[in-house]
């Protein structure tokens, strides 16, 4: 567990922390106390923040090809995959949430070229698909993050 925090520590120094007008994943109001998962609050809210700082550079800022975000995936992969062995603790909507983001990790996956690109290539199709998958894996999470 020590080194998934190391990890976890140089992924959110790796992915940037610019400030940005684009929409983050951000906790309910609701308290960890009142959650479903609270033992994975920590860590669904590390990766949220991730997911938000990537997805600001993957909409045109500036990107260093060793600071592309591609490395977020698996974290974003390990997350759910602990999510998802306590899903029954979900109310339906986190339970449907959590099976549009497995479906959306899935879409993504095809994308790294993209990622490691910035979010841009000459190919516009590409660019499309890409964007659409990375927004929608960006809302799908950020709902499992509010439901757990």
């Amino acid at each position: 567990m020590r080194y998934s925090a190391i990890a976890l520590a140089f992924l959110l120094a790796g992915c940037g922390t610019g400030t940005s007008s684009l929409p983050t994943i951000t906790p309910a109001p609701a308290s960890s106390a009142g959650s479903p998962l609270p033992d994975l609050q920590p860590r669904l809210d590390a990766i949220g923040v991730l997911l938000t700082d990537c997805a600001a550079r993957l909409r045109g800022e500036p990107v260093d090809p060793a600071d592309n975000c591609t490395h977020v995936m698996p974290d974003v992969t390990g997350v759910v995959a602990e999510v998802e062995k306590q899903s029954s603790k979900l109310p339906p909507a986190g339970q449907a949430a959590l099976a549009e983001v497995r479906t959306q990790l899935a879409a993504i996956t095809p994308c790294e070229p993209w990622f490691a690109a910035g979010g841009t290539s000459a190919d516009r199709e590409l660019d499309a698909r890409c964007k659409k998958a990375w927004d929608a894996l960006f809302r799908g999470y950020s709902a499992v993050r509010n439901t757990a």
